[in-house]
């Protein structure tokens, strides 16, 4: 329907469709990138609700997710498709069919078309305005409601510790008390390690940043930062401020485990 439609088109009004076609249609390799985001090809589709359920359920616990990685070139198909039988339609109006124009008539209808022209896109413009903004402000309430609270970031930070740990450690840790910590556990699992350490007097500051959640453990002796961990969307980074306590053992020849 569309390549028929295209045909009947005079130059002046194929021109018009494919300036205004190439402006606005969706590509595919766009859309592949902004689905490794998680779900934001729906708002690049111009589909504000589809995303606010796929941000919700998680993309369906990620069945959806893998699902839409074959739908992808199908909804961007329908979408172009949709969006060339809407500018054809724009052309239709802009170009109604008339004999014997007289020359009057031609410039009029010059100016109404340009006119018409300016009006859409200005009103293109505004609709983008309202899909970025709508895209930041989903993005901030994902990033809030995904937000990592202080356990996980406790329980993150045991595990890189835990990485440079001799095996033995490592299977006594989780026997004595379990891999996964819970708050109390996994505080003072942090606080001891500094403490092996030389670390004796070690304080804990947490800062929600509304976004992204920071905990900070400081040697109050010198008030020095000794690790600092940041949570953001689900993730834990943890940055050793003190470079020499990346690798250190959890404790020292002449003392044992706590456990």
């Amino acid at each position: 329907m569309v390549q028929k439609k295209y045909r009947d088109l005079n130059s002046e009004q194929q021109r018009i469709f494919i300036g205004e076609f190439e402006r606005r249609k969706k590509s595919l390799g766009v859309a592949y990138l902004l689905w490794i985001l998680g779900g934001w090809y729906y708002a690049y589709l111009k589909k504000l609700g589809w995303l606010i359920l796929f941000l919700l359920t998680a993309g369906g616990l990620f069945i959806w997710a893998i699902i839409d990685l074959f739908r992808i070139p199908k909804l961007i198909e329908d979408y172009n498709n949709d969006l060339a039988l809407e500018i054809l339609r724009d052309i239709s109006i802009m170009f109604p069919a008339q004999e014997n124009q007289n020359l009057d008539q031609i410039v009029s209808k010059k100016s109404v078309n340009d006119h018409y022209i300016t009006q859409k896109t200005q009103s293109g413009e505004s609709y983008s305005f309202f899909i970025i903004v709508g895209l930041i402000i989903l993005f901030s309430i994902s990033a809030f409601y995904f937000k990592p609270d202080r356990n996980q970031m406790q329980n993150k930070i045991v595990d890189d510790v835990m990485l440079h740990q001799p095996q033995l450690i490592k299977i006594m840790k989780n026997f004595f008390i379990g891999e996964e910590l819970n708050e109390k556990y996994s505080e003072t699992f942090i606080t001891f390690f500094l403490s092996q350490n030389g670390y004796k007097n070690v304080g804990i500051y947490e800062e929600d940043l509304v976004l992204v959640r920071k905990l900070t453990f400081k040697d109050e002796n010198s008030k020095e930062n000794l690790l600092t961990a940041y949570g953001f969307l689900g993730l834990t980074k943890i940055s050793y401020d003190n470079n020499g306590l990346q690798e250190k053992n959890i404790f020292d020849h002449r003392k044992k485990i706590i456990a």
